[in-house]
């Protein structure tokens, strides 16, 4: 079979999204020689030409729309212009990462991966040109009776709450795997190089790496509860006998982040809270296996991989019983309730916590293999 691949997701580099778009087509290409695939996105520049040029050294045929990717999407999504097969030919089946479908000449039959529902559960969050976006790009997937891939149950859950007339049967939950870079560091020189970096080492405790800090990753809004996270940290470190030190912020800062900077000043935190930016995943690995602990107190996940990353660096994480969390991690681990926070937090640092043993779902070999059996019974 020919199959084509929207993957405009890469130019969002450094996103959950673009990282699930790469390590999806990787995985495909790596563990299936029997279809041929053809890539294709829209961009004014080259996507990161290492990419590309490792999806071609695997066999994949890479097309682009030499416009912004916007641009294509709204010809997509409002005017059904531009059909793709003029660009990338006839081909059996097309999966869509961003949800949307393209126009097509011919009957092409569809594969949606839907990871949330954000827009649709947080509506006074987005604007109404955003969401009515969304909506046709969903409207077109229900009348093409597309198949639908979800990331989690919570999400499948909610695209059929909000979308009753989707038949239940298009609907698939797929766990994605988890980059094979996410493994416990060994190498201390290079883990205190990389730290050193974004100013995470030891300035108080000579015989370590780095001084005892907590975690969190992901962007800066009021979702994920970054404040709590604050707030449980100042408390653990004011009024109990702890060795932590710092709390470390790696991602971009979103909106409402003023209100997070200012939490930090009230609370003489300045520096002991650092935020350090976007890192990217070549050094994600070292944060995650240098912390005691991940804080991500989000309320909402469609899926949540930092968390599973942090996991298979063999770093315990702190996290809420809610959404697609839920189904991280089962089995008696010690999830953290509105109001405990501190206490769960405790009971990780003083604890030790295996967190390798709930990863076995999550496997990108597995993925493909599930992606690849649908495409033989569409």
């Amino acid at each position: 079979m020919k199959i084509g691949i929207d993957i405009s997701q890469l130019n969002y580099e450094g996103t959950g999204v673009g990282n699930f778009t790469y390590n999806l087509v990787r995985s495909l290409l790596l563990n299936d020689k029997n279809n041929e695939y053809r890539l294709f996105y829209a961009s004014l520049h080259k996507l990161n030409s290492p990419i590309l040029n490792d999806f071609e050294k695997l066999g994949a045929k890479v097309f682009c729309y030499p416009i912004p990717h916007k641009v294509l999407h709204f010809l997509w999504g409002m005017n059904d212009l531009m059909p793709i097969d003029l660009l990338i030919g006839k081909v059996d089946v097309m999966i869509f990462s961003d949800y949307l479908r393209p126009p097509t000449l011919y009957k092409t039959k569809g594969i949606t991966i839907i990871h949330d529902l954000i827009w649709k559960l947080f509506p006074e969050k987005q604007d109404l040109k955003t969401i009515k976006y969304h909506e046709i790009k969903i409207a077109k997937t229900i009348k093409n009776k597309d198949m639908i891939i979800t990331d989690s149950k919570c999400t499948k859950d909610d695209l059929l709450r909000f979308y009753p007339e989707i038949e239940k049967n298009l609907v698939q939950v797929i766990y994605p795997g988890i980059g094979e870079q996410f493994k416990p560091i060994e190498d201390l020189n290079k883990m205190k190089a990389v730290l050193k970096k974004y100013n995470v080492f030891a300035s108080n405790h000579q015989s370590l790496i780095t001084n005892p800090y907590l975690l969190y990753v992901g962007a800066i809004e009021p979702r994920k509860n970054l404040d709590i996270a604050i707030r449980t940290f100042h408390e653990l470190i004011t009024n109990h006998q702890s060795p932590i030190t710092d709390l470390v912020v790696a991602g971009k800062a979103g909106w409402e982040k003023d209100k997070i900077y200012k939490l930090v000043k009230s609370l003489n935190l300045e520096d002991k809270v650092k935020f350090i930016g976007f890192i990217p995943d070549s050094d994600l690995p070292y944060l995650y296996s240098g912390a005691k602990a991940l804080v991500y107190l989000s309320s909402y996940e469609g899926f949540g991989l930092p968390p599973l990353e942090a996991a298979s660096c063999g770093t315990p994480v702190l996290l809420y019983d809610n959404s697609s969390l839920s189904e991280l991690f089962k089995n008696g681990y010690p999830y953290a309730k509105k109001g405990g926070e501190l206490s769960a937090l405790k009971t990780l640092l003083e604890n030790k916590i295996d967190t390798k043993k709930y990863l076995n779902q999550f496997s990108w070999k597995e993925y493909t293999a599930r992606l690849i059996e649908i495409f033989r019974n569409r």
